[in-house]
C-alpha cells in the first residue's frame, strides 16, 4: 500500500498519541501509595543496592607490600586479593609505626602516602603488555646467527641496526637469551683484546686515555649500569655482578691471565649518569647527595623549587610543599615552564633552559652587594677565608710556608673514626691556611676547625683583602680569602647581563634575591631535570652558594637538596663486624665463592674487578669530550 507523505505523518501521530494515552492510563493503575518514612537514617524501604555497593569491596584475603617500581619513595601498600586475584590496592596508612635499629619512630604527619601509579599497578601486573619472558630483535639475532660480522653499512643496514623500530620481537625461552649474551659478550671481548683490539678502538676515534684504561682487556669496553641498585639488590645489582665476577671470568678465558690480573667491565654510576641526583653535591657538601625526609620541608619559611614540579612528579610527597604553604612559608618555583606547583606558589621566575647558573651567582651578587649575607657563618662553617694563591690558584698549604709543619692527627677524632681519613688520604688533601687578624700573618687551619671549635681557637680570620706570604723556597706569593675571589669574580654578573643570559625579569630576580638574604629558614629543592644539564655540577654549586651565604645550610627547613627525598630502603654498609655489606652480593670474589648459604658476611671474598666511571662528569656519549683545554 502506497502512503503519500501527508497521509503517513496523520497515521504516525495518531499511533503515537493512542500509545501515550493508554501508556499513562496503565501508569495509574499500578502506582503504589508512598511509605511514610520519618528517619531515613533508621530505616529505609530497601536497601538491597547497598550490598551490590559494598560487594565491589569484598575480599578474601590482604597482603602488604613495598611499591617501589623505579622510584626512592617505597611506600607500603597493601593489596586485596579476590578469588586469587588482586583487586585493589590502597596506603597500609601505619607509617607512624616505621621504627628503625634505635627505636625512632615515624609520625602521622606521613599519611596520606600512596601516588596514582601505585594505585593502578595491579592493572600492569595484569596488563595484557606485562613481559612475561624475554624478547630478542630477530635481526640481531639473525646478525648473531652469522657470526656477528664486522658493522659495515650494508651489515647494520641488512640486520636493521639503522632501523630498529621496523624489526620484529621474538619471544625466546630464558635459555636462549642467556646463551646469545654469553656469545655476544665473547665476542666483544676477543675482538677488543690486546693489540688488534686497540687498533680497532683507535679507528673508532676513541681517544688514547680510554684504550689505555681498558689495559688490553675487551672486558673492559663493555658499559654496565644497575639501575636503581638500593632498591633491587639480589634483582637490579646482579647486573654488577656480572660485570666484575662474570667479567673477570671471561677475561681469564680470553686472555689467558691470572686473577689477579683480570679486568671487569666499566661501571656506569647508577648515581647521576642516570640523573636522579645533583651532581654538585659531592662537591660542596663532602657527601654523596645532600637530602632530607620531606617532612623537614614543614620548617622552611622560604621554600624554593628549582625545577621540580612537586604536584606531578612527586605525588606521594606533595603534601608536604601543601602544608608548608599552610604554615605560612613563602613559595618560589624556578622553571622555565608554568607548571601546576606554580600556580600555588608566591611567585614564578621563568627562566631559559641551562642557564640557571647566572641566575644563581646574580642573586649571590646583589647578596653581597647589600650586605645581606651571614658574615660569621660564612666565617666558621665555610671555604670563604682560606687563602688562594694567585700564581696556582691552589689553597696556600703550611707545609710550603711553616718550617717542619706536621699535619695533624686525625685518627681519635671524626675525620679519623667516622670519614676514615688516613694519614694518607690527609697528606694527599693537604692542609690550609687564612690571614689571621690577630697575629697580621698566615696561620694553619684544619679541616676540623670549623663552627664551635673555630670560634673558640682564637684565630679572626680575615675575609677580604690581598696579603703576601712568604714560602720556605724564598718566594713571596700573593694570596686571597676565597671570599675575595668570589667578590671579584661576581662583578661579572650584575642584573642585566644576568638578565640578558637568563631572560627572567629583572624584578623577580631581585625580590628572589632579598627573600634569600632576609627570610630563614630557607631552602631550595631541585628536581631530575636539572641534573641532565650539561653543567650541572657547577650550576647546582651555584644553587648551594644563595643557601651557604645566608647561613641556611644545616638548620632545620634548610638546604640545597635534591628530588629523591625519601630513602626508605636499607643500606648494607661494610662494617668490620659484617663484612663487606653491599659487596657481598654485587662484587663477590668470582674466583673465591662461597657456596655456604650460611656463610657469615665476613666470609665472603670481596673484590671489584669492575672499573667506576662517573661518565656524567663528561657527557658525551660512548666517547670523552675533548677540547682545547691546558693539561
Amino acid at each position: 500500500m502506497f502512503l503519500s507523505r501527508r497521509q503517513f505523518l496523520k497515521v504516525t501521530t495518531g499511533t503515537v498519541a493512542a500509545v501515550a494515552l493508554a501508556d499513562k492510563a496503565l501508569a495509574l493503575t499500578a502506582l503504589q501509595p508512598v511509605i511514610e518514612v520519618g528517619n531515613p537514617l533508621g530505616e529505609y524501604p530497601d536497601r538491597a543496592w547497598e550490598r551490590v555497593y559494598h560487594d565491589q569491596y569484598r575480599y578474601d584475603s590482604s597482603f602488604t607490600w613495598v611499591c617501589s617500581p623505579n622510584d626512592t619513595h617505597a611506600c607500603r601498600v597493601r593489596s586485596f586479593v579476590r578469588n586469587g586475584v588482586v583487586m585493589r590496592v590502597e596506603q597500609n596508612y601505619d607509617h607512624q609505626t616505621y621504627e628503625d635499629l634505635y627505636g625512632n619512630r615515624g609520625t602521622f604527619a606521613h599519611n596520606p602516602r600512596m601516588c596514582l601509579k601505585g594505585y593502578t599497578m595491579h592493572r600492569r601486573v595484569y596488563g595484557p603488555y606485562r613481559l612475561k619472558g624475554p624478547l630478542m630483535r630477530r635481526g640481531w639475532k639473525a646478525w648473531m646467527d652469522a657470526g656477528s660480522p664486522e658493522f659495515t653499512p650494508d651489515v647494520m643496514s641488512k640486520y636493521k641496526f639503522t632501523s630498529r623500530y621496523l624489526d620484529d620481537m621474538l619471544r625466546v625461552s630464558w635459555d636462549t637469551a642467556f646463551t646469545y649474551i654469553a656469545k655476544a659478550m665473547m665476542i666483544i671481548a676477543e675482538r677488543y683484546s690486546g693489540e688488534a683490539g686497540a687498533r680497532r678502538l683507535r679507528e673508532q676515534g676513541y681517544p688514547p686515555e680510554m684504550i689505555e684504561m681498558t689495559k688490553g682487556s675487551g672486558v673492559r669496553t663493555m658499559k654496565f649500569r644497575a639501575g636503581m641498585p638500593i632498591l633491587g639488590v639480589i634483582g637490579k645489582m646482579s647486573v654488577t655482578r656480572l660485570n666484575g665476577g662474570c667479567g673477570a671470568l671471561l677475561d681469564t678465558y680470553i686472555r689467558k691471565v691470572k686473577p689477579h690480573q683480570a679486568q671487569g667491565g666499566r661501571y656506569w654510576s647508577n648515581y647521576t649518569w642516570h640523573g636522579d641526583q645533583n651532581p654538585a653535591h659531592p662537591y660542596w657538601s663532602g657527601v654523596q647527595t645532600s637530602d632530607i625526609d620531606m617532612n623537614d620541608m614543614r620548617f622552611s619559611k622560604l621554600n624554593t623549587s628549582w625545577g621540580k614540579n612537586f604536584v606531578e612528579n612527586k605525588m606521594p610527597e606533595a603534601h608536604w610543599k601543601l602544608e608548608s604553604i599552610e604554615r605560612g612559608a613563602r613559595i618560589v618555583v624556578i622553571t622555565p615552564e608554568y607548571n601546576p606547583v606554580s600556580y600555588r606558589a608566591d611567585y614564578w621566575i621563568p627562566v631559559r633552559p641551562a642557564t640557571d647558573g647566572a641566575l644563581f651567582l646574580g642573586v649571590c651578587k646583589i647578596i653581597f652587594d647589600e650586605n645581606m649575607h651571614d658574615h660569621d657563618f660564612c666565617a666558621a662553617y665555610t671555604d670563604m677565608p682560606i687563602l688562594v694563591r694567585t700564581d696556582t690558584l691552589q689553597y696556600l698549604d703550611p707545609r710550603d710556608v711553616v718550617k717542619d709543619y706536621k699535619l695533624p692527627d686525625f685518627s681519635k677524632t671524626y675525620s679519623g673514626k667516622v670519614q676514615t681519613l688516613n694519614p694518607a688520604k690527609i697528606a694527599r688533601l693537604g692542609g690550609f691556611m687564612v690571614w689571621d687578624i690577630n697575629k697580621n700573618q698566615a696561620v694553619p687551619i684544619h679541616r676540623e676547625l670549623v663552627g664551635w671549635h673555630y670560634k673558640n681557637s682564637g684565630i679572626e680570620a680575615a675575609m677580604t683583602g690581598s696579603f703576601r706570604v712568604k714560602l720556605l723556597n724564598h718566594r713571596e706569593v700573593d694570596v686571597l680569602p676565597v671570599f675575595q675571589m668570589y667578590q671579584a669574580h661576581l662583578q661579572d654578573y650584575d642584573l642585566d647581563t644576568v638578565h640578558q643570559i637568563n631572560r627572567a625579569p629583572k624584578d623577580l630576580i631581585v625580590r628572589w634575591a632579598r627573600d634569600s638574604g632576609t627570610i630563614k629558614p630557607a631552602a631550595i629543592h631541585n628536581g631530575e631535570g636539572t641534573n641532565h644539564y650539561f653543567h650541572q655540577t657547577i650550576i647546582a654549586r651555584g644553587a648551594a652558594m644563595v643557601l651557604i651565604i645566608t647561613g641556611n645550610v644545616g638548620k632545620f627547613g634548610t638546604g640545597q637538596h635534591t628530588w629523591a627525598g625519601n630513602y626508605k630502603a636499607g643500606i648494607w654498609n661494610a662494617t668490620p663486624w659484617s663484612g663487606g655489606g653491599l659487596g657481598t652480593h654485587t662484587a663477590e670474589n668470582p674466583f673465591k665463592i662461597t657456596l655456604d648459604p650460611n656463610a657469615h658476611g665476613k666470609e665472603i671474598h670481596v673484590r671489584g674487578y669492575y672499573y667506576g666511571e662517573e661518565v656524567a662528569y663528561w657527557n658525551h656519549g660512548d666517547t670523552a669530550l675533548i677540547v682545547n683545554t691546558p693539561k
